[in-house]
């Protein structure tokens, strides 16, 4: 599943691809994709991409002079992007892609945007989960509503994350797991901030000391801004819309190291199910 830096790699691609572009036409290949809007060519035909901004792993197309109509874009599970420029070279980002995944639209393919310089951005989800979706500003401003901040903003709240933290009574990895508290945080960069932080993923989060909860903050920022600076994490072919494997895999210090050599305290690294998810840490120095 892309996390929010593949997520951003994509988004930060995009925005060199399609600001600017009018669309011609919509072409919908699956009805649940966008959400079962019979009308959506209608609503987006001639409309201009202006900007696409994020929250946590959701993208949100802006049009010029309209302040009332946005895109939302989820790639969930399986989700993908895939830009035809007009000398047909394809490039593409989201989850694992292959050399059938070019040759579009393909079976997976779920709504195509044709642009009026002939180009088309398509989306692709093998799984049904992901969407766009054309709502109006109230609509964007409730979905946006239910992410909490994100640990990348420049106005992070650390006093404010320590003292939510402490009401809490469930694993402090289910926690920073929890969207609507911290936005962003996926499975692979909460293994690696807890280990960055010292804090084992299984320790109750009203457990977790204050300097503790001021190194996890770091920790979460930094992690995922060092993988966006790097293209994200590649795992079973993710590609940004460049075409460029993401590899801040060289970069893991815990994710899929079970078994391995801890770098900071030479234990072993353990594998452990712990919210639902595969999780990774070491016994040695995660207390």
């Amino acid at each position: 599943m892309p996390e929010l830096p593949e997520v951003e790699t994509v988004r930060l691609q995009l925005l060199r691809k399609v600001i600017g572009k009018t669309i011609d036409s919509v072409e919908v290949f699956h009805n649940k994709t966008v959400a079962h809007d019979e009308v959506i060519e209608e609503k987006l035909r001639d409309k201009t991409i202006a900007d696409i901004d994020r929250v946590g792993k959701l993208m949100i197309f802006c049009f010029e002079s309209e302040d009332d109509l946005f895109l939302l874009a989820h790639l969930k599970m399986t989700g993908q992007f895939f830009y035809v420029g007009a000398d047909t070279e394809v490039t593409g980002g989201g989850h694992s892609m292959t050399a059938a995944d070019m040759d579009l639209p393909m079976k997976h393919t779920r709504v195509a945007f044709h642009f009026t310089d002939h180009t088309t951005l398509y989306f692709n989800d093998m799984r049904l989960f992901g969407y766009t979706k054309v709502v109006n500003r109230s609509e964007m401003e409730q979905a946006k509503a239910g992410f909490g901040p994100e640990p990348i903003s420049d106005n992070f709240d650390c006093e404010w994350f320590a003292d939510r933290l402490r009401k809490r009574k469930t694993p402090v990895k289910a926690a920073l797991l929890d969207q609507s508290f911290i936005a962003g945080l996926g499975n692979i960069y909460v293994d690696e901030a807890l280990w960055r932080a010292g804090v084992r993923p299984t320790r109750r989060a009203d457990r977790v000391t204050k300097k503790e909860a001021a190194a996890l903050c770091a920790a979460a920022g930094d992690v995922m801004k060092e993988s966006i600076a790097v293209g994200g994490t590649t795992f079973q072919h993710f590609k940004d819309t460049g075409g460029e494997n993401g590899n801040f895999t060289d970069y893991l210090k815990v994710f899929g190291q079970h078994g391995t050599k801890c770098p900071r305290c030479g234990g072993t690294i353990k594998k452990i199910r712990c919210a639902g998810r595969g999780t990774h840490y070491c016994p040695g120095c995660q207390k």
